[in-house]
């Protein structure tokens, strides 16, 4: 079966022409271009694992789409993910075996559409993984928070008491003895009344992975106390 194609003009640009280009950008994993039955790209969604603002790949993407194929693309129509790599075997600040029933930090993902933005975090607990998901404003701010959010939601999800851990704020502009971290204040909310708890982690890698390392530095505490974790703090 023949693929879409893209026309322009004289022009006609295949689906597959528009992946292959997309691919040879830095940092792209994967793509997939979507074409309507009249030729125009439709979707065009890009999985990266560069850390750089979501509009500014999408930008990358129009320029050489249309420097190289000569098709312009409506920036509405790019959908950004940002994909970050597991660390399996490493222990992400905490102390424990791999098989022990602290929480780690699996992955972090940001996806961007628009003004739209929705954070992934994958958690490792023994064998188990456990997901969260928060949706909401793109703004560099708001998608730190939403992966802040995210990161609690796994957690609560495994629980019964749903919703019990709220993101009250988070300052990912920490200074400490000239190095930068991320501190995060959560609300613990049960029948006995609320508790503020507060993590934090410096930022060695990316910030993404900081803020889901705070959030949990709050929440594993908790949990030891709760005797919901077996290890040592």
């Amino acid at each position: 079966m023949d693929q879409p194609k893209a026309g322009y003009g004289t022009a006609f640009v295949s689906s597959e022409q528009i992946e292959d280009t997309v691919r040879q950008l830095k940092e792209v994993v994967s793509v997939r271009a979507v074409l309507s039955p009249s030729g125009s790209v439709d979707e065009l969604h890009v999985l990266t694992s560069s850390t750089r603002a979501p509009k500014q790949i999408a930008r990358d993407v129009e320029t050489a789409v249309f420097a190289h194929l000569g098709v312009p693309l409506d920036y509405r129509k790019i959908s950004i993910a940002q994909a970050k790599l597991s660390f399996p075997g490493k222990s992400n600040g905490y102390s424990g075996s791999a098989d022990s029933g602290r929480l780690r930090l699996q992955d972090v993902n940001m996806s961007v559409q628009g003004s739209h933005a929705e954070a992934t975090v994958h958690l490792r607990r023994g064998p188990d993984i456990l997901t969260g998901i928060a949706s909401g404003h793109a703004s560099s701010h708001n998608q730190l928070r939403l992966i802040a959010t995210a990161t609690v939601r796994a957690v609560d999800d495994t629980r019964s008491e749903d919703g019990s851990l709220v993101v009250e704020d988070l300052n990912a502009q920490v200074a400490l003895a000239g190095r930068q971290a991320v501190v995060v204040l959560v609300s613990a909310i049960a029948d006995r009344g609320e508790e503020v708890l507060t993590g934090c982690a410096l930022i060695r890698q990316d910030v993404w992975k900081a803020v889901a390392s705070a959030s949990l530095d709050a929440i594993n505490r908790r949990l030891a106390i709760a005797g919901e974790i077996n290890d040592e703090l």
